[in-house]
C-alpha cells in the first residue's frame, strides 16, 4: 500500500495539481461527494477563468462562419487562441476534473492542428464535441466525433464517396476509436463501414464548416458489418447504426477503461480495476460510472506513483501548485518549453493520440529540461511568469523544507529525501533556500510521478 494519503493521490490524477483548498475540500466532504460535484462541472461556476478567456482568447467561442468572416491575417489568432486557452483552463480552471477528461478525449479522438483547415475546424470540434460530452455519455461523444467536420477532414471522410470509398476513418474508427486493434475485425469489416459512411462530409455552402449529409454521394447498397446487417437504402441510418453496433461490442467496453486507467492509474494498469470499470461501461458508455468504479475502487489506491506526468501534464501542474502568475512574456516560455519537451497542445500529427508510458517521455534531455524549468520557475527566473510560493519557516531548514513539501506535494517525504533537502537549505540563505528547495521538489520524482 502506498503512503501517499488517499486524499492526495486521487486528487493528483483528478486534477492538474493540488491547491491546499482543494484538499480543505476533499478532506471536508470526503472523497465520493468531491468527485461527485467534479462529474456535476456544468454546475461549477468558474467566473474569473471564463471571462479571461472570452477577452483574451475570444475565437474559442466563434462558429465556423464567425471564423471565416475573419481577414485571412487575423485568422491565424484562432489556433493559438485555443492552444492558449485549454493551457489556462488546465492550470486555473476550478472544474479540474473535467479538464482532466477533455485532454484524455482530445487524445483519444486525435485530431492534428496544424492541418490546413483544421486550424479553424478543430476549434469547434474542442468546443462542440470534446468538451461538451467529456463528462456525458460516450455514445454522444462518439456520434458527435462522426459528425464533426473536423474529424471527416482529418481522416478524409469527407471524400468517401460510393464512386470512391476512402477506408481512414473506418479504419481508425474500429482500432482507436472503439474496438482496438485486437477487437475481432476484419478487411471485409473494414471495408463495410467505409460504404456505411459515404456521403457524410461538410457543407461547403452558406453554412461552410458544419456536417451535412449527401445523399447521391452514399452507398445505399446492402451492407454487414460484425454481423450487423444493413438492408439497401438506409442512408444516414447506415453510420449511425454502425456506431451504435460498435458501442455495444464488449472489446470497445474494454478499450475505453483500459485506457482511462492507463491515463488514470498505471501505464500497466490492473486487470480487476479495467474489468471493473469496463462493467460501468453500460450501453451507454457511462463515462461519470466509469469514472466513480475507478476512483472509488481499492486498486486505485494501492497502486505505487509510476504515473509519470507528460510535458502538458507537467507543465500546467507546476505552475498551477505555485499559483503562477503568466503575462503575455510567458506565454512564449510554456510554448517553447512544450515545442521542446514534444506535447503541444492538439501536435500529434498521428491519430492515435500522444503516446501514454514512461518510455517514451523520460528521456535524458526531456528530464533536464524539466528540471531547469522547475528550478526556473521556482526561483521568479522566466519572463513573464511569477510563482508564489507558500509561506514556510525560514529560520529552521528542516520547517523549511516540510513546509514546502506540504505546500506543494500536501505530503511529507521520506527521511532520505528530507535529510538531503535540509542540508540544501541549510547550506543557503533564506531568501535563496526557499525558491531552490521548491524547485528541486517541482523536479523530483514526488512531484513528476502522479
Amino acid at each position: 500500500m502506498s503512503s501517499i494519503p488517499p486524499e492526495v493521490r486521487f486528487l493528483n490524477r483528478a486534477s492538474f495539481g493540488i491547491l491546499p483548498e482543494d484538499i480543505q475540500r476533499v478532506e471536508r466532504l470526503g472523497i465520493p461527494a468531491y468527485l461527485e460535484a467534479q462529474l456535476a462541472a456544468d454546475a461549477i461556476d468558474d467566473p474569473a477563468v471564463e471571462d479571461f478567456i472570452a477577452e483574451n482568447y475570444p475565437t474559442v467561442f466563434y462558429t465556423p462562419l464567425q471564423i471565416l468572416a475573419m481577414p485571412r491575417e487575423e485568422r491565424r489568432r484562432v489556433p493559438r487562441e485555443l492552444k492558449l486557452a485549454s493551457l489556462t483552463r488546465m492550470i486555473y480552471s476550478r472544474r479540474q476534473l473535467h479538464e482532466v477528461m477533455v485532454d484524455f478525449w482530445s487524445n483519444h479522438f486525435n485530431i492534428f492542428h496544424n492541418d490546413g483547415p483544421l486550424r479553424f475546424l478543430k476549434t469547434v470540434d474542442d468546443r462542440e464535441v470534446i468538451r461538451r460530452h467529456a463528462l456525458g455519455s460516450f455514445r454522444d461523444l462518439l456520434h458527435a466525433s462522426a459528425r464533426s467536420p473536423a474529424m471527416l477532414y482529418y481522416l478524409d471522410n469527407h471524400v468517401n464517396t460510393v464512386d470512391g470509398p476512402n477506408e481512414n476513418y473506418a479504419r481508425e474508427l474500429l482500432e482507436l476509436h472503439t474496438l482496438g486493434v485486437d477487437g475481432g475485425y476484419t478487411e471485409t469489416d473494414v471495408r463495410a463501414v467505409a460504404r456505411a459512411f459515404t456521403g457524410w462530409g461538410i457543407d461547403r455552402g452558406r453554412f461552410a464548416g458544419t456536417f451535412r449529409f449527401y445523399p447521391e454521394r452514399h452507398d445505399e447498397g446492402a451492407k454487414t458489418v460484425l454481423g450487423l446487417h444493413l438492408p439497401a437504402g438506409g442512408g444516414i441510418n447506415d453510420g449511425e447504426r454502425v456506431l451504435d453496433h460498435l458501442l455495444a461490442q464488449p472489446a470497445t467496453a474494454r478499450l475505453i477503461a483500459h485506457k482511462l486507467c492507463q491515463r488514470l492509474v498505471a501505464d500497466a494498469p490492473p486487470d480487476s480495476l479495467v474489468s471493473a470499470v469496463a462493467s460501468a461501461f453500460g450501453p451507454e458508455g457511462d463515462i461519470p460510472a466509469m469514472l466513480r468504479a475507478l476512483f472509488l475502487s481499492p486498486e486505485f489506491y494501492a497502486m505505487e506513483d509510476t504515473k509519470l506526468r507528460r510535458p502538458l501534464e507537467f507543465l500546467a501542474g507546476s505552475l498551477r501548485v505555485t499559483r503562477a502568475d503568466v503575462q503575455q512574456a510567458g506565454v512564449g516560455v510554456m510554448a517553447a518549453l512544450l515545442r521542446n519537451l514534444g506535447q503541444v497542445p492538439f501536435g500529434w500529427p498521428a491519430p492515435d493520440g500522444y503516446p501514454d508510458e514512461l518510455q517514451y517521455w523520460a528521456s535524458t534531455s526531456g528530464l533536464l529540461s524539466r528540471w531547469n524549468f522547475a528550478m526556473g520557475l521556482a526561483g521568479g527566473r522566466l519572463p513573464g511568469i511569477r510563482p508564489v510560493l507558500p509561506p514556510v519557516d525560514t529560520s529552521d531548514p528542516a520547517a523549511l523544507v516540510a513546509g514546502l513539501a506540504d505546500g506543494l506535494l500536501h505530503h511529507g517525504l521520506d527521511p532520505a529525501q528530507q535529510q538531503v533537502l535540509t542540508r540544501v537549505a541549510g547550506a543557503l540563505p533564506a531568501d535563496r533556500a526557499v525558491p531552490a528547495v521548491a524547485g528541486l521538489l517541482l523536479a523530483s520524482p514526488a512531484f513528476q510521478y502522479r
